[in-house]
């Protein structure tokens, strides 16, 4: 926690800590002062410097937190509208305690006019019920004023209804993301019959039901359950189109940009992944333009998440923008960057973002031929603990790490690797069949002498083009452009760089 303070937070903490009567000699100060000196978390080094008990300094410890997170909180209480209107809650809970119903009630309508205005529905029913309760147990006189009883029970009940409804959006969003995870693609005309009726059987009649009092929340969830459902189904035309639903939603809503910036960033990236699936090339460039702009925007305050989130997704549009044009240079770049600053570790990715990374650099070096470079990223790839990466991640990887070595004339590593490549492909769903062509082909071209390897790379060119209509295998060869490395072996054919 300590770690992740910028300047200014551990300034806000030493005032609130000496503010609420501590001083520079109390111990929680003294502790933070020794956590914040030490170059790693040290618990042991902390406590001898501390010169306590083990008791003594996890109870301390948990002091510390519990301040740390009350100093955060007074600051970001004016930059999330959420903590904001828990703050307002808070406070009408003091007020009625007190038996100032009339201003409970007064700061209760304020803090439902910001819930309104910024989406908060949980919050908004939250309020409303604790008017209800006001009004109920005690005498407001509300009802001497016309209609206001019955409009709000009438609002009551709609914010319930609808708070139902987003939670059942919400369940079906993570249905049918949940669906794709366990199962993966439609990969047969059954399976696409299978997820079809799943997709249905999930529906309820409010997920169906489109009303013009749908909020934002609603419609969002139901827009990015859509995008996966077509995901699922191999129907990137579809989901670019509902992906581009979800983005259109923040602009009829620029308030929840704000409110909402990493979802915001979501539906960006998502714009650019099926705009990249889709051949897409001009939404490509437009919205990595655009998550680019945003980010970069210094009237848009992001904490230390979104600004992490949002470079991740940058740095992954980025690389689909240049390998979709062809632009292997500023690919060999981005990489070189990115590499940096992990060993820097100015950024740092969980290990399956960071083999993700690893792979775009792979091949972008595999594009510019440096397939010594390309293997360093490869190996790292292959080395990481099990189950840290998608299953397509490795199998590309994989297979990238057997092409660079038979590009470098190692064939019996070559022989070697296919082998724990084939049974990798046996076993997986997420295999395609230009995999099996691959490693076919080049069990051929080992047997294969130089001068005669033209008529394999022509039937391996046949081979993946017979195949590449369809829509996982387009999606793998999307990845991973084994028509472009074949093609770029034949004679007078000009090669043309893409991933």
């Amino acid at each position: 926690m300590i770690k992740s303070l910028n300047k200014a937070e551990k300034r806000n903490f030493k005032l609130y800590a000496t503010r609420a009567g501590s001083t520079v000699d109390s111990k929680f100060i003294q502790l933070f002062n020794v956590l914040d000196r030490l170059p790693e978390p040290n618990d042991a080094q902390a406590r001898k410097k501390m010169g306590m008990t083990a008791g003594q300094y996890s109870n301390l410890k948990r002091h510390l937190y519990q301040q740390l997170l009350t100093s955060l909180r007074l600051i970001f209480i004016n930059k999330e509208i959420d903590i904001e209107l828990r703050e307002q809650l808070d406070f009408t809970r003091i007020l009625y305690g007190k038996g100032h119903y009339l201003d409970a009630l007064r700061t209760l309508e304020r803090a439902k006019a910001k819930a309104v205005e910024h989406n908060q529905d949980l919050l908004h029913l939250e309020i409303l019920e604790f008017q209800k309760l006001i009004e109920a147990r005690h005498i407001t006189l509300s009802r001497q004023i016309h209609n206001k009883m019955d409009l709000l029970l009438n609002e009551s009940a709609e914010r319930s209804y609808s708070v139902l409804n987003t939670s059942e959006l919400f369940n079906l969003n993570i249905q049918i993301h949940g669906r794709y995870i366990e199962n993966g693609h439609s990969r047969s005309p059954e399976e696409a019959a299978e997820n079809e009726e799943f997709w249905k059987q999930i529906q309820t009649r409010r997920v169906d039901r489109e009303t013009i009092t749908s909020t934002f929340h609603q419609k969002i969830n139901r827009f990015q359950a859509a995008m996966w459902y077509h995901y699922i189904q191999l129907n990137f035309t579809d989901g670019l189109e509902a992906s581009l639903n979800a983005y259109t939603l923040f602009k009829l809503s620029p308030q929840m940009v704000v409110k909402d910036p990493d979802l915001y960033l979501r539906c960006l990236y998502y714009v650019v992944v099926f705009s990249f699936l889709d051949d897409r090339a001009d939404l490509v460039r437009k919205f990595t333009g655009r998550l680019e702009d945003f980010l970069a925007n210094e009237d848009i305050l992001l904490n230390e998440n979104s600004q992490f989130i949002g470079r991740i997704y940058r740095e992954l549009a980025r690389y689909n923008l240049y390998f979709i044009t062809d632009n292997v240079d500023r690919a060999r770049a981005l990489s070189i960057g990115l590499q940096n600053d992990y060993l820097e570790r100015t950024f740092v990715p969980n290990d399956h973002r960071w083999g993700l990374f690893l792979y775009k650099a792979a091949i972008a070096a595999f594009l510019d031929k440096d397939y010594g470079g390309a293997l360093d990223n490869l190996n790292d790839i292959i080395n990481m603990k099990g189950g840290t990466l998608r299953e397509d991640l490795l199998i590309n990887a994989r297979l990238l790490h057997v092409l660079c070595n038979f590009e470098l004339g190692h064939h019996s590593l070559v022989d070697y690797h296919l082998t724990n490549l084939s049974r990798l492909l046996r076993r997986s769903r997420e295999s395609a069949e230009v995999h099996r062509i691959a490693v076919t082909g080049l069990r051929r071209l080992l047997r294969t002498p130089p001068a005669e390897t033209a008529q394999v790379y022509e039937s391996l060119d046949e081979a993946f083009s017979a195949v590449a209509d369809h829509p996982f295998e387009r999606k793998a060869l999307k990845y991973l452009n084994l028509i472009q490395w074949t093609r770029i072996h034949l004679p007078e054919t000009a090669p043309s760089a893409g991933s």
